[in-house]
């Protein structure tokens, strides 16, 4: 992501947080959203909007489509 995508992404959170839900979807830990962005601070406070009122459900297991795609 370049830097205006960064702060763009930051602004959206940031307008919605504490007034609106988000439903986010990652296949990445917290951990390595770092990589993602292109200034690792930016990631920090973006995280840090995202969890504070958040529940995170873990999900794990085999992927469908390769399951899917390796009996055909």
């Amino acid at each position: 992501m370049n830097k205006q995508g960064n702060y763009n992404l930051f602004q959206l959170i940031n307008a919605l947080y504490e007034y609106r839900s988000i439903i986010l979807t990652t296949n990445k830990d917290f951990t390595a959203w770092g990589e993602f962005f292109v200034d690792e601070n930016v990631a920090v406070p973006i995280i840090d909007r995202l969890i504070h009122h958040s529940k995170i459900f873990m999900l794990g297991g085999e992927s469908y489509r390769l399951k899917q795609k390796t009996n055909t």
